[in-house]
């Protein structure tokens, strides 16, 4: 098994612990309404929320599954593996994410982020991949914030 990683340092104009609120604790109902075009619905298929959660979410053309492996809300950690599901594909066998958001001066924060892509056998990913699937966070992220700084009520 190869093991590739990516990091990356993304800004969010929203604090930290109402984005953290959103993604992390609020999942299930944030995302369908933050990402409809790419998130149906989310559900916890077994646990808690906390460490050993699995989380399934409903895409457009199929879903994903998610084991939560750390929810740190004190510290705005939070680190998951994607186990199962349409975005893994050839070569990949698993995908760990961790994220940990650090407060800025401007009352936002940096969204730090370390992927880890688990590939089968002795498989190589591109660096064409790697930079897609980076670009692709960064939408998601701009979203996200887009979202939240359209609604200033939600949570």
């Amino acid at each position: 098994m190869g093991i590739f990683t990516s990091e990356s340092d993304l800004v969010s104009a929203v604090a930290p612990a109402r984005l953290y609120k959103a993604i992390v604790l609020d999942s299930g109902n944030f995302f369908p309404k933050a990402l409809p075009n790419f998130v149906k619905s989310v559900e916890i298929i077994e646990g808690d929320g906390g460490p050993g959660t699995i989380k399934k979410f409903s895409l457009p053309e199929g879903y994903v599954k998610q084991k939560v492996d750390v929810v740190d809300e004190d510290n705005y950690v939070y680190h998951y593996t994607i186990v199962e599901g349409n975005l893994l594909t050839e070569p990949l066998e698993k995908v760990s994410n961790e994220y940990k958001l650090v407060a800025n001066p401007d009352g936002g924060c940096i969204v730090k982020t370390t992927r880890k892509y688990y590939t089968k056998g002795d498989a190589e990913l591109t660096e064409e991949f790697l930079k897609s699937t980076k670009e692709m966070s960064a939408v998601f992220a701009k979203a996200v914030d887009d979202y939240l700084l359209a609604n200033p009520d939600y949570n």
